[in-house]
Order: C-alpha cells, then structure tokens, then sequence
C-alpha cells in the first residue's frame, strides 16, 4: 500500500524515537519505570493508525496483555489521554467511553487478553498493528500464536515490558535473540528528558528504602526476588549462607524425586539426597508436550539410585484414552517405588517448603531454573482492588514451585546417611 507523506510534530525521548526510526516488522522497549514507553508506544500506536487511514487503508490495532478481564486493565486509557494530547490525532479519532476509532470508520481499536483469548483473536480482521504491553508473562504459545495473526503487508508488531526473568519467552525471543527485522532498546528513567519530578522523588525514595529491588523498578535489571514471592526471606537467607552453589551427586545416597505432573503443560521434578539434617537438590528438570515415557528415560539417562518418587495424589486419576492412570503408566516405565504425597491445602504445603528451604543446598548450576522459579513464586495480585489474593499466581513458576511443595510434604526419611556438608572454596565436598 503507498502511503501519503505525512509531517507533523509529537515530542518523545530519543530513544523512542531510533525505534521508529525507518522500517521494521518487530518495534520494543523494555526497562524500568520512569522511561515513557508505555506512553510512547501509545501514542505511536494512534500516530500509525492515522499514518495507515490517510493512506486509503483500513484494519485495526490490537492493543493486548497477558491478562486482560475488562478493559480497566487495558492500554484504553493511556491511548485516550495520548491521543487528546495532540490536537491533530485527537480531530482524527472518536473517543468514547469503551472505545476508539477514526472518525472516518477506517481504523479501530480492539483490546484483549492473550491467555484468555487467543483464538477469538486469531479471528480478527485486517490487523496493521499488535501492540502487547506488559508483556513480560506472555507464554513462547501465545506469541507463537499471535504473530502469524499478524500479517497484513506492511503490518507490525510492537512490544514493551519490564524485566522480569531470563527465563521468560519474551526475553528469549525479543531481546536475547531478535528477530531479523526488528528495532528493540533498552530505556529507562535516565534517557526520558520529560522524566518528571513526583517520579524522581519516588525514585529516591525507592533508592533509600528499598535497595532491593531499586535496580529491578528504575534500572530494568532482572528480578531477584518478585514482589509478593512465598520464600523471598528463605532464598535470600540461602544465597547469604552459601548454600547456592556446587552440590556433587554423593554416589551412596539415595535420591528422592518429587514431581509435579502437568496435564498439557509442564512437568517439573526437583532431585534431593538426604544427609542428616540438609537437603542436598542436585538436579531439576522441567519440560512439556511430551509423554511420561520421556521421563522415565530422563531419570534413567541420570544415572542416579533412586529411593523413592514423589508423586501428587491425583496421579491415581485414570485417564479416559487408556483407562489407566498415571501412577499405573510409571510403574509399568519402572518408576518406583512410589510415595504419594498427602492433600494438604497449599497454605500448609507452603509452610512446609519454608521449614524445607532452610535445611537445603542447592547446585545452581543444575537447578538454575529451579532456583529461579522457587525466588519468584508469589501471591496473585488484584491490580483493580489493590490487593493480594489468597492464592498463588499461576505462572512459569507454578510447577516448578508445587513439585517442591510436594518434596516438602511427602518426604519421610527412612535413613540418617552421611555426615553433613563440608564445604571449601570450590562448594560442597
């Protein structure tokens, strides 16, 4: 489509500005608070559909989040307050309570949740533009999904978040390894020379109070520990003592697995050796989309001596395409001998895995995922009340987090091997 050359003025930080700066299919920004990218990329977004409508064109914009269960939690109101910013956009487009579009009927807004609602979105028209805010827990799915949906000639997909984890699939995908075509920066308060003062004693204060996290909020730097995670003070008081670090396979140890079972999605399986007192993790393994015959030669690739594997109590549930359950498929694949883990509610089982952490090593290397997860698991959190539930958020960190619940509930001893850890420079010997 040949497009009208177009000139006007709008006033964005220059990093914003490199982004859009000439052609490309992939824009993004991600970073800390204080930058002005969100409401850059909204503004943006109101300056294409305008670009792409005086052209002849038509579609929409498809402005999406992770999570997404009304529009009070959409980009709506910052497309709103970006677009009455600037006189020419604002003759340009309708504003309405639950709505925006182009007064000539050629370009429209649609909002929308990617856990949710995938497949109505893939049914959407015509879309020129993508737009995903927030979108550091968007699943390696979804984008997967969502990007050939994309594919009007000439349309783009634009991305912003803030850093979370280097495990998540938007940081593997647009940041570790971008795409050919894309223009994607790191901002952050210091390059925003519209970075307005209340934000700045915000900052200072953050800076003075809470030291922790300061570099995650106005730096971008990966989270260590999330706002909210169950065993922030426990992981903390691991790393402090030194029990993250290099935990060797003792060869007359039995190791115990606990398992969480995914039904279409993960499954995690934390690996323990018991001495004395501490629990020594020497491994982790997660994976997906693949059946429990993967599993079983994953534990016999390792080579480890198995004492027991625990299991949560829905693995006896029979699955309606063999009739057999779960628990009967693993010991036909000579996954045994088995312990079930008890059904505590998950208030209690969180507890346990406090206590647990406290007696564990674990080798970084190996359960780097792991350790990652275990920092990160937290509360679910209600943006429009302001509260936190009384539930974890379930995310990438989910199964991870219930397989070492069910270590720390189901475990009990049947030995007292070995002396405890003596460590050296190197790590555990």
């Amino acid at each position: 489509m040949k497009k009208k050359s177009t000139k006007a003025e709008i006033r964005l930080p220059p990093k914003i500005v490199s982004i859009f700066d000439g052609e490309a299919r992939y824009r993004g920004a991600y970073g800390g608070r204080g930058s002005g990218k969100t409401r850059s990329f909204a503004l943006m977004t109101a300056v294409k559909g305008y670009q792409w409508g005086m052209s002849g064109g038509t579609g929409q914009i498809l402005c999406a989040r992770e999570h997404l269960n009304s529009l009070d939690e959409s980009s709506l109101e910052e497309i709103k307050s970006a677009i009455r910013s600037v006189d020419w956009l604002s003759s340009y487009y309708e504003i309405g309570e639950k709505f925006v579009r182009s007064r000539d009927g050629r370009i429209n807004y649609v909002f929308s949740g990617l856990r949710r609602n995938l497949d109505s979105i893939k049914s959407k028209a015509r879309i020129i533009l993508a737009w995903v805010d927030e979108a550091e827990g968007v699943s390696d799915s979804a984008w997967q999904k969502l990007i050939p949906t994309v594919r009007e000639e000439g349309s783009e997909i634009w991305v912003t978040w803030n850093p979370e984890t280097k495990r998540s699939a938007t940081h593997r995908r647009f940041r570790l390894d971008p795409p050919t075509d894309s223009k994607i920066v790191q901002i952050n308060w210091q390059d925003n020379p519209y970075f307005p003062t209340v934000l700045n004693n915000e900052r200072l204060e953050d800076k003075a109070k809470r030291p922790d996290l300061y570099e995650h909020i106005w730096n971008g730097d990966m989270l260590i520990h999330a706002d909210g995670a169950y065993y922030a003070e426990e992981m903390r008081s691991a790393n402090n003592e030194g029990r993250l670090t290099v935990v060797p396979y003792e060869r007359s140890v039995g190791v115990v697995t606990a398992w969480d079972l995914g039904v279409g999605d993960s499954t995690a399986i934390w690996f323990a050796q018991m001495v004395g007192q501490e629990v020594r993790l020497i491994d982790y393994y997660e994976c997906s989309g693949v059946g429990l015959d993967h599993y079983a030669k994953v534990l016999a690739d390792k080579g480890y001596h198995y004492e027991s594997h625990i299991l949560p109590h829905d693995v006896r549930v029979r699955e309606m395409g063999t009739g057999k359950s779960r628990l009967e498929t693993l010991d036909t694949l000579a996954v045994r001998p088995v312990t079930i883990a008890p059904q505590l509610g998950v208030d209690d089982g969180i507890q346990a895995a406090r206590t647990m952490i406290g007696r564990c090593w674990f080798d970084l290397q190996k359960c780097e995922r792991g350790v990652d997860a275990l920092r990160q698991y937290r509360r679910d959190y209600d943006d429009k009340n302001m509260v936190w539930r009384g539930k974890p958020l379930h995310d990438w960190t989910s199964h991870c987090a219930d397989a070492f619940r069910y270590l720390a509930v189901g475990y009990r001893p049947t030995n007292d091997w070995g002396e405890p850890i003596r460590r050296n420079l190197q790590g555990i010997v």
